[in-house]
């Protein structure tokens, strides 16, 4: 996967001729949408990147758009449950705007944080706790599930959904992390 400036622009290019024929939208240069707003860089790493996307405040077509700009091959759903109560989000949606813009899809549970470890999150509001419990349940129990996904972003180019529009209040950070670390990978948020 080349990861170097003059390729991603190529291929920026080529993903917005396909939102504008799966859409019928247009997809602005970076110039004038300001790139740097679209995408951060959390950490450097070797040649694979590993993506992270949040829903929130979005629309299935805004997020194609991005994930199609971003040049991205697999959304990773790693919601232990793909459910929303925007209908955009569903599993089955996501599904359907992932096959109109040639985007493979899939659902990674085993990678989603749990219902209690969320109550848990809610009652006390300490992300750095939750944080560091959530590590260790994907340590101890979705280690299978996380070489999987590590596989597959060796051979395509991957983002990470779930929910929260800021990549460090989401448990997808977590789960970047292991992820780049075994991959010797960057993380970019979307």
């Amino acid at each position: 996967m080349e990861s170097s400036g003059k390729e991603f622009g190529r291929r920026r290019d080529r993903n917005a001729a396909s939102i504008e024929r799966a859409f019928g939208i247009t997809v602005a240069e970076p110039q004038a949408t300001g790139r740097a707003t679209r995408y951060r860089t959390i950490r450097e790493g070797g040649p694979a990147t590993v993506f992270t996307v949040g829903y929130e405040k979005r629309d299935g077509e805004e997020l194609m758009a991005l994930l199609k700009d971003a040049g991205i091959d697999l959304l990773a759903d790693i919601r232990e449950k793909p459910l929303s109560r925007v209908p955009d989000f569903r599993a089955t949606a996501l599904r359907g705007f992932c096959e109109n813009v040639g985007i493979e899809y899939r659902n990674w549970p085993a990678l989603g944080s749990t219902e209690k470890l969320r109550e848990n999150l809610k009652l006390t509001g300490d992300f750095g706790r939750f944080e560091r419990e959530f590590r260790k349940y994907v340590i101890r129990n979705g280690k299978d599930a996380l070489h999987e996904l590590a596989n597959e972003a060796k051979t395509k180019s991957t983002a990470l959904l779930c929910y929260e529009r800021l990549h460090e209040e989401c448990h997808r950070s977590t789960v970047a992390e292991l992820l780049a670390d075994e991959l010797g990978a960057g993380i970019v948020a979307i």
